[in-house]
């Protein structure tokens, strides 16, 4: 049983006429009189009672057109539900991030973007930053924004550097620390004034194993201080607020709060800050993904 029997039958028991249905459907009336008798040769009972004169529906013709009706009725319907999910994905942006504070500047990137095409529909990703590259790399993301990881590579992946980011340093304003550097009015703060406090060190749980198991660091550490390690942004303020002490975090992620104070980090390191995406897309000035490129880098700016 296919549409096209289905069409031609409905059509024809409503006109109780091979021309006018022919007319509906846009067909010669030996292709409608070619479906009707496949579809009886598949149900294997006579539909219609023809006559040089008339057409009538058979008894069992009668009974078959509601559920004819709710087949044709329910294919439509899954269509145009097809239809709109398609569409509604080819205007979706499906973005990638690892730290839940990168959100802010996401949201500035967005806003413009928004406003001048309202069918865009966002979506959210908050993960690794290598399980997303890995959701990349297989069409389930569109884009990427976070540091640069120094060991993935794919041919069909580009990473657009939005900024050299370096590492802030940020603590309670009753800090210690935070006290003595204000009475100084230093606005910067050296890993020599710090070596002494405990650290709150944010870092990836996907990056902890490849550095802390084998003697590496990121950021200076004084295994002699009682340090406390957490997996993102979000534990670290959590840390900080509670006055466990101080911790390095990248620019994009700092956050104005009444209870803390942020100082630029004099030896901070500097890392690729910018948006993984397909290198295709770079090409496509009409897309998305181009479009929320070319925003962040004004934002950025």
């Amino acid at each position: 049983m296919n549409i096209a029997q289905l069409e031609c039958f409905i059509s024809l028991a409503g006109t109780l006429n091979y021309m006018k249905t022919s007319e509906q459907l846009n067909l010669t009336q030996p292709a409608v009189t070619k479906q009707i008798q496949s579809l009886e040769t598949e149900l294997e009972c006579k539909l219609f009672n023809r006559t040089t004169r008339s057409v009538t529906l058979t008894k069992v013709g009668a009974s078959f057109l509601k559920d004819a009706n709710t087949l044709l009725d329910t294919y439509y319907r899954s269509m145009e539900r097809l239809s709109s999910f398609q569409e509604k994905e080819r205007h979706s942006l499906r973005i990638g991030y690892m730290d839940p504070h990168t959100l802010n500047l996401i949201s500035q990137i967005l806003k413009p973007l928004i406003s001048a095409n309202q069918n865009i529909i966002p979506e959210f990703n908050h993960d690794q930053t290598d399980a997303n590259l890995s959701r990349l790399v297989k069409n389930q993301l569109d884009i990427i924004i976070g540091m640069k990881d120094a060991k993935f590579k794919d041919p069909d992946i580009t990473f657009t550097k939005l900024r050299e980011e370096s590492f802030m340093c940020i603590m309670r304003k009753d800090h210690p620390l935070a006290k003595k550097l204000k009475r100084q009015k230093k606005k910067t703060v050296s890993t020599d004034d710090l070596w002494l406090y405990r650290q709150i060190i944010s870092i990836p749980p996907y990056l902890l194993g490849n550095f802390y198991s084998r003697g590496h660091r990121i950021l200076p550490v004084n295994d002699d201080v009682d340090n406390a390690i957490c997996s993102n942004a979000n534990e670290a303020y959590g840390l900080l607020i509670a006055g466990f002490g101080y911790a390095y975090l990248p620019e994009h992620e700092i956050m104005k709060h009444p209870e803390l104070v942020t100082f630029k980090w004099t030896e901070s390191s500097h890392a690729p800050f910018g948006i993984y995406s397909k290198s295709s897309v770079l090409k496509d000035k009409s897309s998305s993904e181009y479009a929320f490129i070319k925003n962040a880098k004004e934002v950025i700016a």
